[in-house]
């Protein structure tokens, strides 16, 4: 890309991850009124404390969270952020699929709230390696068990990462360095063909905010790359595997790619609608009409989890936006799945306004993360 789509690139990235730490401190609270009492002006980090929730409000997920952090929402973006800097950049669905088993399974590092995809993305991940290993002792093999133990453990590894004639290679080298190359490399070649009988993206049937909150980087990075839309859909599958989700999955990276290479909000938005189905544009048509303010709309239309819902906010509240800082408090103190909306959000008004000024990600905001060095060393290896 160009040194100014980077720089965009780069500052979506930054927008995602600003955005969703500065609103998990009020996330899923459901009372407008009770947003607008508590915090007024200045809404953003606020630390997440149980009494805000008080009298059924909403509901108070992140307990174990501090000020500054990212929610789960954006620790799914994190996810594919490291999985990307793991391959030079590049998304591979493989590496993206064991980076989320890794960080978000048992085991992982992830402490916090785990949400329904999420969820039933690594119930469907654990039982298809269970059947994995189920038709591996079904297969027939010559060899002594220990053998027999170490191919499918190395196959069943490389799985994980290959597929296709990729895998059929690991598998013959693997094969071929242990006594009796031609029985082991028939098994191998047998348990190959029998994984990809359970070949299949694990994502839930599911149509939540999630299907969006991890693509920023993968946008970002691939914003000039002809075949983004397909590595989309890939990412999406992986934790979403709903077609409603694609098809506004689709919507959403449109407008952002189209902002990074420099293309107007209106124009980007524009674009972004043509990529849906008929029935999507026509929602979103209907919600970018609407006249109230960005609370009154997102109340309308649903402050809930869903992906229809959360656009409909996201997209009326970015074509207003005058600055980063303006969409990113009227986006908290709409409130519901305030953190759901807020990554693409954020990323779109990173793209748009850039760092610092008026109408920039602020730095005192960015100041304010966990660990900004961290983030902001990762977003720049991720374009080396």
């Amino acid at each position: 890309m160009k040194s100014l789509h980077i720089d965009r690139a780069k500052n979506a990235i930054l927008g995602a991850f600003v955005a969703d730490a500065a609103t998990m401190g009020l996330h899923w609270l459901y009372s407008q009124p009770r947003l607008l009492e508590l915090a007024p002006q200045a809404p953003e980090f606020r630390p997440p404390t149980a009494s805000d929730y008080a009298d059924n409000v909403g509901y108070f997920a992140h307990e174990n969270k501090t000020a500054g952090e990212f929610s789960h929402y954006g620790e799914q973006a994190w996810v594919l952020l490291r999985a990307m800097l793991s391959n030079q950049g590049q998304y591979d669905r493989r590496q993206y699929q064991a980076a989320f088993r890794a960080h978000f399974g048992y085991g992982g590092a992830f402490v916090g709230y785990i949400d329904r995809p999420t969820r039933q993305t690594l119930d469907t991940l654990y039982q298809n390696e269970n059947q994995q290993i189920t038709l591996a002792h079904q297969l027939e093999f010559s060899g002594d068990d220990k053998q027999r133990s170490t191919l499918l453990i190395k196959i069943l590894a490389a799985a994980k990462r290959y597929t296709g004639e990729r895998l059929v290679e690991e598998a013959t080298r693997m094969a071929q360095e242990l006594p009796h190359p031609e029985e082991s490399l028939r098994y191998s070649l047998a348990l190959v063909s029998a994984l990809a009988a359970t070949e299949d993206y694990p994502g839930a049937d599911d149509e939540q905010l999630p299907a969006l909150s991890k693509l920023p980087p993968l946008i970002a990075r691939h914003a000039d790359d002809a075949n983004l839309m397909t590595m989309v859909t890939s990412a999406i599958r992986v934790t979403n595997n709903a077609p409603r989700a694609i098809d506004y999955g689709q919507v959403a990276s449109h407008t952002l790619r189209d902002l990074i290479l420099g293309e107007s909000v209106a124009s980007a938005i524009d674009t972004g609608l043509q990529a849906g189905s008929v029935a999507t544009q026509a929602h979103l048509r209907a919600a970018l009409t609407e006249t109230g303010s960005v609370l009154e709309v997102t109340k309308k239309y649903g402050l809930n989890c869903d992906v229809g819902r959360g656009m409909a906010s996201l997209l009326y509240n970015l074509q207003a936006a005058d600055s980063f800082t303006s969409a990113i408090r009227q986006n908290i103190l709409a409130g519901g799945d305030n953190c759901g909306r807020s990554i693409m959000l954020g990323a779109a008004c990173g793209a748009a306004f850039g760092v610092g000024g008026e109408q920039g990600i602020p730095r005192q905001w960015i100041a304010r993360l966990a660990d900004p060095e961290r983030l902001l060393g990762e977003i720049d290896r991720l374009f080396e």
